[in-house]
């Protein structure tokens, strides 16, 4: 089976990269198009109905969700390739969804074209998964504002390693090894984010990312890793709930499946 395709990302090396590929190693797949931005992919996709599109999801004027919901029927495969953070790319998996991490393997790739080709036969249900998939990617890109001298700096939430108390002052810590100290106490911080399941805390001082555990100590007391050398006490009390959560959150369900 032929599949038409349309590749839309914003740079135009890597919608280089990708039709090269594609036209070496995929040879059930043509590109028939490709875009820059959303409007013009939404407009080429409208025009010439593609069965696939190779989508990333930082775009300009808006994101590749937002594409995506411009159509009140998704009814073409969509594969995203991204270099995006691995949140996002986390949530696309849990949502059982396509997607191929920047620089683009040939192996992957050429397993990507052979889905979108049997894929053809369920993607109502596939399209289903997507949409319902899109609200709770976009959760991930909420950010928070933290005071920082004389400014204001907005965070994304996934970007949070951990949170520390200071007396009546919280420390929020990054991927990024920032520092930012902020005015309301841990209390506020655990009410703001009791909505999102991969914040946990860990003892009475501290709130912790879970994706950013790196290990955990056996024994008492435990100890977690973070990422950029971070280490905090787990409470007795709160040892065999996280070392679960734990465990649930290392076995991802199959984004292939």
């Amino acid at each position: 089976m032929k599949i038409n395709a349309v590749i839309i990302d914003d740079e135009e090396d890597s919608i280089v990269v990708l039709q090269t590929l594609l036209k070496k190693y995929c040879s059930n797949i043509t590109v028939i198009e490709t875009a820059m931005d959303i409007d013009e992919a939404y407009k080429k996709i409208i025009k010439h109905k593609p069965q696939a599109i190779f989508l990333d999801i930082q775009m300009p004027g808006g994101n590749g969700f937002d594409l995506l919901k411009k159509f009140k029927k998704i009814d073409f495969d969509v594969v995203f390739v991204t270099s995006y953070d691995k949140y996002a790319i986390e949530a696309i998996k849990l949502s059982a969804l396509h997607y191929m991490l920047k620089p683009i393997e040939v192996e992957e790739l050429q397993e990507a074209a052979k889905r979108i080709e049997r894929n053809a036969y369920w993607r109502e249900l596939q399209n289903e998964q997507l949409r319902n998939a899109i609200p709770n990617i976009e959760e991930l890109e909420k950010r928070i504002s933290l005071h920082v001298k004389d400014k204001v700096e907005f965070v994304k939430l996934i970007e949070i390693t951990h949170l520390e108390s200071d007396r009546n002052y919280t420390n929020v810590y990054t991927a990024a090894n920032k520092k930012y100290t902020s005015s309301k106490n841990l209390g506020e911080y655990e009410e703001m984010l009791k909505h999102y399941d991969f914040f946990y805390r860990v003892n009475k001082g501290c709130i912790v990312n879970m994706n950013y555990v790196e290990g955990y100590s056996k024994g008492e007391p435990c100890f977690i890793d973070l990422m950029n050398n971070h280490k905090q006490e787990v409470s007795r009390a709160k040892k065999q709930e996280l070392l679960q959560l734990l465990k649930l959150n290392s076995n991802p369900k199959n984004m292939w499946t």
